[in-house]
């Protein structure tokens, strides 16, 4: 379920940022051909930015979360003391 949050946000992202990019061209110039281009290619940028956000939400994600043999332990106070959480292999 959290990879489908971290799709949906990056779709809303990409229109964001398209839409701001669009909003500088316009009051860059009437005459843009940046904002000619980003008009054009509206569709086709919004899909190439949420693919590269989602492909790199799923890299960070997947490849810097911990193993599926592990286990975790949280955080616990000892003697008025934080001892921090960690990650224990089950086996």
């Amino acid at each position: 379920m959290r990879r489908y949050v971290y799709i949906a946000c990056a779709i809303l992202v990409a229109i964001i940022l398209i839409e701001a990019l669009r909003l500088i061209s316009n009051r860059m110039s009437k005459d843009s051909e940046l904002r000619k281009f980003i008009e054009k290619n509206r569709t086709i940028l919004i899909l190439l930015v949420s693919i590269i956000l989602s492909v790199s939400s799923f890299a960070l994600f997947e490849l810097n979360g911990a193993s599926p043999k592990m286990q975790y332990s949280p955080a616990e106070i000892e003697n008025g003391e934080i001892i921090g959480g960690s990650f224990d292999s089950k086996e």
